[in-house]
């Protein structure tokens, strides 16, 4: 019987078995990190100290949720919490209650609250209406947990824009541009007359002012309820393919000795985009050319993420 060895291809928001082989400190740092051994027999670095509460040790076994892949195919590995899950609800001790100014502009009220680690983390809430300090207790959902770091939410908040699903497109108007804390936001109206705010610095090429009219899918929902937008981009769509201009190919060794390799290429507006290339573009000295076709896998935050189409191929098929 021969058995084939099947290569592993790990996908973002997707869950998969890590070994912790060993502790290192990066060279010229102080910073301690884990080496993970992946299901596809590559190594990762985990930052030691994200995660000092998680009790992790070398010869363990732990579940990892591909937080994120960069455009040049880096990734970030985040792992289970070893009480918290997100989606649960948990009861977390109010802190103190505090202002702050949102991504909006207007003042909402937050508590600040203690997790069983003694960690403290930010709540946004309506109102502080029998809340008191030190003794009331907040059934807090877990939204997000980034880097070892609780991103909660309360119910009331969370439904604020659920007029709008996740998942689904809709029509918008900025209706103005402000800054706030020092970044600039296109302000956007929903058709209930709803704010949401989308960074200028992210679309600048899209062309928007004040009255443009915009179609963005609802990618989902912040803590304190705000929507999550990414707009339609007007020069490329997801699934299709565009020749890119090829403008340099960066090889280098990381670490942990693996081999990394990144092709910077132009798009349309003449801003760079990154795309991991192939094995055989890697070893082949000679390549260099004009363009390169790639196809659009998704746009996150307007940037577009791509892989390579394999030319190869359709020149052999033909």
């Amino acid at each position: 019987m021969v058995f084939v060895h099947m290569e592993v291809k790990l996908v973002e928001g997707k869950r998969y078995e890590f070994e912790i082989l060993n502790r290192v400190e990066l060279p010229g740092t102080s910073e301690r990190n884990f080496i993970l051994l992946g299901p596809d027999d590559r190594k990762y670095l985990l930052p030691e100290e994200n995660f000092v509460n998680y009790d992790l040790r070398v010869g363990q076994k732990i579940l990892c949720t591909v937080d994120k892949i960069n455009c040049s195919g880096k990734v970030f590995l985040e792992p289970d919490h070893p009480y918290y899950r997100v989606g649960e609800r948990y009861d977390f001790l109010v802190v103190r209650i505090d202002q702050r100014e949102s991504l909006l502009g207007y003042s909402e009220l937050i508590a600040w609250v203690r997790d069983l680690h003694g960690k403290e983390w930010v709540c946004p809430i309506l109102t502080d209406e029998d809340i008191l300090p030190g003794y009331s207790h907040l059934a807090c959902r877990i939204e997000r947990i980034r880097k070892g770091e609780l991103m909660l939410s309360l119910p009331a908040m969370t439904s604020r824009f659920k007029t709008l699903r996740q998942g689904e497109r809709y029509s918008f108007k900025v209706q103005n541009i402000r800054a706030i804390e020092n970044e600039e936001f296109f302000i956007l109206t929903d058709h209930q007359g709803n704010l949401h705010r989308l960074p200028v610095e992210n679309y600048k090429y899209y062309g928007y002012r004040k009255g443009s009219e915009l179609l963005a899918t609802v990618e989902g929902f912040a803590a304190n309820g705000e929507s999550v937008l990414e707009p339609i981009n007007p020069f490329y769509q997801v699934g299709k393919t565009y020749p890119f201009r090829f403008v340099s190919m960066v090889k280098g060794v990381d670490f942990l000795g693996n081999l990394e390799a990144v092709i910077l290429l132009e798009d349309q507006n003449h801003q760079e985009v990154k795309v991991k290339p192939l094995d055989w573009q890697v070893h082949d000295i000679h390549f260099s050319p004009s363009t390169i076709l790639c196809q659009v896998e998704r746009i996150k935050n307007g940037r577009l993420f791509l892989s390579v189409v394999d030319e190869r191929i359709n020149q052999h098929a033909n």
